[in-house]
């Protein structure tokens, strides 16, 4: 499966990233809009948060991987490692903070973030599938 990912062009993954950023946007409109019609406005927000927060971490990775695409594989571990461990923690203390300060909008976050993963997965599977590429 990893040969998929590696024989896809730069065109198919780009479209693919698009379609989960929009998709993520409209998911985060529909669960401000049904959270709030269903009394929990504050589970809304943390889920439209959440999906933003993904859509930035994944706007950085780009970012990460872009910036080091020219270097060694060897020596690029350390900063690419160094990037995630930074990205991984502002999501966890952004997301931790909410669930402390205010609950129902954290867990409202955390549902985002799961749900951008999902849609995320589902784009990745589509682009390999419709490559025609069979690892």
């Amino acid at each position: 499966m990893i040969e998929g990912f590696v024989d896809l062009d730069a065109g198919r993954l780009g479209r693919a990233l698009r379609r989960t950023r929009v998709s993520a946007g409209v998911l985060g409109l529909i669960g401000l809009v049904v959270a709030s019609v269903l009394g929990y406005p504050w589970v809304g927000l943390g889920i439209a948060l959440g999906l933003v927060l993904a859509a930035i971490n994944t706007r950085w990775v780009d970012t990460t991987v872009a910036r080091l695409k020219n270097v060694e594989a060897k020596s690029a571990r350390r900063p690419l490692a160094m990037r995630t461990l930074g990205r991984l923690a502002v999501t966890t203390v952004v997301v931790g903070t909410l669930l402390f300060l205010a609950t129902p909008m954290g867990f409202g976050a955390l549902g985002g973030l799961v749900l951008y993963q999902a849609v995320f997965l589902s784009s990745m599977l589509s682009a390999v599938l419709g490559s025609g590429v069979h690892s």
